[in-house]
């Protein structure tokens, strides 16, 4: 299948890479050729280090690399500029720190357009906390995968 990255050339890679969930290739109708929207994605947080950050600033995931085939296992870090994050946690819009001041977190399912239309570098996601014993609820976010990550 025939791609094109937001700022690059065009190039070739199997149908379902350019339609995974965080995939940066371009293509002009890719809910068309992917069936829909990008589907919920799991992430199970098993840390939250603190950082020093504060609630007015970004989030982001540190992907630890392991899987359960149910979903990806994550750091979750607040305010983290030096850490290397595998993603980023961005209000529907694909922002980082909402205008209005609301949160990137939601209790319900959310629609994640992105900045980057026609990819599926932002894609939904649920965040469950399993060290927690089942104490805090799933919570919802949209995320922005860091393609140079």
């Amino acid at each position: 299948m025939t791609y094109k990255t937001p700022a690059g050339p065009a190039g070739c890679e199997p149908k379902a890479d350019v339609c995974a969930a965080g995939a940066p290739w371009y293509v002009e109708d890719i809910e068309g050729l992917c069936g829909g929207p990008a589907p919920l994605q799991a992430i199970h947080v098993i840390s939250q280090p603190a950082t020093g950050g504060d609630p007015g600033s970004t989030y982001c995931l540190a992907w630890t690399g392991s899987s359960d085939g149910a979903g990806r296992d994550a750091t979750l870090l607040m305010n983290a500029a030096g850490y290397r994050c595998g993603a980023y946690l961005v209000g529907s819009d694909g922002q980082a720190i909402q205008a209005d001041g609301t949160s990137v977190f939601s209790d319900s399912p959310q629609s994640c357009e992105g900045s980057y239309s026609g990819t599926r570098i932002t894609y939904p996601g649920v965040l469950d906390f399993p060290n927690e014993d089942g104490a805090r609820p799933p919570t919802y976010v949209c995320v922005a995968e860091n393609s140079g990550a």
